[in-house]
């Protein structure tokens, strides 16, 4: 096997998943302190390669950890009483954080100071996590690049040429350097499972209703909305148990179904329309089905149709909500709105003030906005749609695909992909599990790296909501044959 100038990062020890520091806590084996400062130097180690983290709470985490390490340290028994007590997160930029300001990666809009944490941040305190650091995110959460007009670009942290994927780019590339143990971030088209795919973690998006958006950048006050169920907040990890752990933490309701794969079913679509450009990710899907067959499940072929236009109507409709948002967000601070007009000829002086992404976003909306007669017809052909595949899916499928059609792609790449109107493309897989909500978890696979580069491939596993017990027990069994 050909030598990469990388490892995988799970095979050093500062890098061990939360579970395991959990139990090295209640074994005095080692401590909330030493972990937390093993992450700040690799933050600071790695800050100018990477470009990760956007704000640290070093103070903060130190004073916390200290005293979390005392406690255990006079106890007779060392113990931990929290889920995730002691153990450093970090959080995409979107999530609010009391005190401190959000400001979507724009230089545009006025920062927005947050009065209380978050209430997926509320929760992760309430069991002990500590809030280590804030990462990058393209502007607005817009955009499978981690690149923003305000932050600048977040590299991939193997190779620095390619991406950490995006939105919640900057979470994977600080987990994947030993920045953060756990990280949080959003996902409306991929934006946990593809930074993870990117970086050879574990991403795991749930139901879009599943975990609180409360203190979460839109600030969405309309729970009722399409944008409600492709919407989800989620853990990237280093393991499938870490995520069903953290999972379990955020979550309105833990997940109460059987994990018991003896009668569980794995779905194959036999024609799911996807454009896959790597030899590995055929590989690995071969790989994983038979797997998991091996393992008991039942296979079942299924068919899923209209993959074009679900991912065509997807685009239309997210031009048609952004365009919405836009008109507040691009609202400088004296309260002045955007002009394509303007911002064409700032660009022509080499002055934009929004970013490449935001900016086809303007420019897409002139001619691709559904009208609303037309978007609610797209709302019911989706709804039509997500009622066939349940039926097909069940309470005790899992389905199989693809996270992505290709390994992580070099910078100034995804834009390309994004905005083009040829669909089906290699992002088709993650957004049709968004707008089906359908829970979905990303697991690396690094026995099938990509021979060029050697940077890694993964799969995607996903169930009905209220199925994420099954679905965590059949990802737990691939990640051990896949890596």
């Amino acid at each position: 096997m050909k030598n990469y100038n990388f490892t995988r990062p799970i095979d050093t020890t500062e890098f061990s998943d939360a579970t395991s520091l959990l139990k090295d806590f209640a074994t005095g084996k080692n401590t909330s302190l030493n972990l937390v400062e093993k992450s700040l130097r690799s933050i600071a180690d790695n800050h100018e390669r990477l470009n990760a983290m956007t704000q640290l709470f070093a103070k903060e985490a130190l004073e916390e950890a200290k005293e979390i390490t005392e406690k255990k340290s006079t106890e007779k028994q060392a113990k931990v009483i929290g889920k995730l007590e002691g153990i450093p997160i970090s959080l995409k930029e979107s999530i609010g954080v009391q005190g401190q300001e959000v400001t979507g990666g724009s230089i545009r809009m006025p920062a927005k100071r947050v009065e209380e944490d978050a209430l997926v941040v509320q929760r992760l305190k309430k069991e002990g996590a500590i809030i280590i650091a804030r990462s990058n995110t393209p502007e607005f959460s817009f955009g499978h690049e981690t690149k923003s007009p305000r932050f600048g670009v977040t590299n991939n942290p193997y190779l620095k040429e390619y991406i950490p994927g995006g939105s919640s780019g900057g979470e994977s590339a600080l987990i994947a350097s030993g920045g953060s143990v756990v990280g949080i971030g959003t996902d409306i088209g991929g934006s946990i499972r593809y930074p993870a795919h990117c970086c050879g973690l574990v991403g795991f998006k749930p139901s879009g209703r599943a975990v609180s958006k409360e203190g979460i950048f839109p600030f969405m006050k309309n729970n009722d909305t399409y944008l409600s169920e492709w919407f989800a907040v989620g853990p990237i990890t280093h393991s499938v148990r870490d995520a069903k752990l953290v999972y379990e933490v955020i979550a309105e309701k833990p997940p109460i179904d059987s994990n018991d794969l003896g009668k569980a079913q794995l779905i194959i679509s036999t024609d799911f329309d996807a454009e896959i450009k790597n030899e590995m990710i055929h590989d690995v899907l071969i790989k994983a089905k038979q797997s998991l067959l091996n393992e008991g499940l039942e296979p079942k072929n299924i068919t899923i149709d209209n993959i074009s236009k679900i991912h065509w109507n997807f685009g239309k409709m997210m031009i048609k909500a952004m365009k919405f948002g836009l008109k507040d967000w691009l609202r400088n601070e004296k309260d002045i709105g955007i002009s394509v007009f303007v911002e064409s000829l700032r660009r022509v002086i080499g002055e934009k003030t929004v970013s490449n992404e935001i900016y086809s976003v303007l420019l897409a909306s002139k001619v691709l906005e559904p009208s609303d007669k037309e978007l609610e017809k797209m709302i019911q052909f989706y709804k039509k749609e997500k009622e066939e595949l349940y039926k097909k899916i069940g309470q005790r499928g899992i389905l199989l695909l693809p996270t992505s059609g290709d390994i992580a792609l070099k910078h100034n790449q995804t834009i390309q992909i994004d905005m083009s109107p040829l669909v089906p493309n290699i992002f088709s897989p993650m957004i049709f599990t968004n707008v089906m909500d359908l829970p979905s978890i990303t697991i690396p696979a690094w026995k099938y790296r990509d021979r060029k580069t050697g940077l890694p491939t993964s799969v995607m596993l996903c169930c009905l909501p209220n199925s994420e017990n099954l679905l965590f027990e059949a990802a737990s069994k691939l990640e051990t044959i896949l890596n």
